[in-house]
């Protein structure tokens, strides 16, 4: 029979015990982590899936951010739209009835200080800004996008966010398709031309020629550039052509603007529903990028995380088993050479 040393038993009693150890250490670690994985060996393939749904998490936390920053924007947006609707509704509704023959010249000119107001309401919704940036000047954002007169000083620019993986979404309108809806190149003469009292000292007044009334509102909702007039059918004209009118006692010219002030309304209706879909979009996409972010927190649960009731059962059992460990080898690790002397 082969003779087992005394050395070789005590270092396998000590290898026992060591592996029991370790055993124990790692689920007590384990324990205070509440993880399966505490380092990428323990599971190499689980850990780069793990890294895998982190990342793509971490694109979605930012995606939410671009969405709720969006949606700052187009709420703003939004509402400015519906002011200038609500705006253009009134003027609209003043000018039926300043273009009937009830009213006279002095009630006219009192209604023209309301719609002189509702030009500088028009005006401060168009300078509107969040934060630090104006939301009709296009790229322009630090430009305020009109002047006191309504003209332009933006440009056509949209600005997108990446609201989901690959999706852009623009979160702007430009301030020139919004308070502009005609081309500005075409001439025509100084919108004063027809009023006698703006002619300058000097001038013969020649025999006025029979126009249309439509031909003379557009000639109202002028504005000057330099020496020349382009005609810009605008927001800020036609308030401005609608003053003038009012002014100079022209119901004539106060009807030919219905038209206008209708084309722009309707326009304002198509970018207010543009805007509702561009929102739309926004918190679908939103919505589907916080199920996926459930849905990843799942996974990686099950990944990384411990089953607590496991775990804690398999550090009772593991005790158990290093107490046994400890009263077996007991009599081998702690003789003395006393002990081999009385055998």
């Amino acid at each position: 029979m082969t003779r087992v040393s005394e050395n070789s038993a005590s270092h396998s009693l000590q290898f026992a015990l060591n592996k029991t150890k370790q055993k124990m250490e790692d689920l007590q670690l384990r324990g205070s982590t509440l993880k399966n994985i505490s380092k990428p060996s323990d599971n190499p393939v689980s850990n780069v899936e793990a890294l895998a749904i982190n990342s793509s998490t971490n694109d979605n936390i930012q995606y939410l951010k671009n969405g709720d920053f969006a949606l700052t924007y187009l709420n703003v947006t939004e509402k400015s739209l519906e002011e200038l609707t609500d705006i253009l509704t009134k003027a609209k509704e003043i000018a039926i009835a300043q273009s009937s023959d009830f009213f006279n010249a002095d009630v006219r000119k009192n209604v023209a200080t309301e719609i002189q107001q509702m030009y500088n309401q028009t005006l401060s919704i168009a300078n509107r800004k969040v934060g630090l940036k104006h939301i009709f000047s296009g790229f322009n954002t630090l430009t305020v996008p009109f002047d006191s007169d309504g003209k332009y000083r933006g440009d056509e620019g949209k600005t997108t966010l990446e609201v989901s993986k690959n999706f852009f979404v623009p979160i702007n309108l430009n301030g020139k398709e919004v308070f502009y809806s005609t081309d500005e190149s075409s001439q025509s003469e100084h919108p004063l031309e027809h009023f006698e009292q703006y002619k300058k000292p000097g001038e013969t007044q020649s025999a006025p020629e029979a126009k249309d009334p439509l031909q003379q509102a557009r000639d109202l909702a002028s504005e000057a550039t330099g020496e020349e007039f382009k005609s810009r059918d605008n927001i800020f004209s036609q308030l401005r052509g609608l003053t003038t009118a009012l002014e100079n006692n022209d119901p004539k010219s106060i009807q030919a603007l219905l038209e206008k002030f209708d084309n722009s309304i309707t326009r304002l209706i198509t970018l207010r529903t543009r805007v509702g879909s561009i929102t739309n979009s926004i918190n679908t996409t939103k919505m589907t990028i916080e199920s996926e972010n459930i849905d990843h927190a799942s996974r990686r649960s099950t990944l990384l995380d411990a089953d607590v009731a496991e775990l804690f059962s398999d550090i009772q059992k593991q005790q158990a088993i290093l107490k046994t460990t400890y009263q077996s080898s007991q009599g081998v690790l702690n003789q003395t050479l006393m002990d081999f002397l009385k055998r």
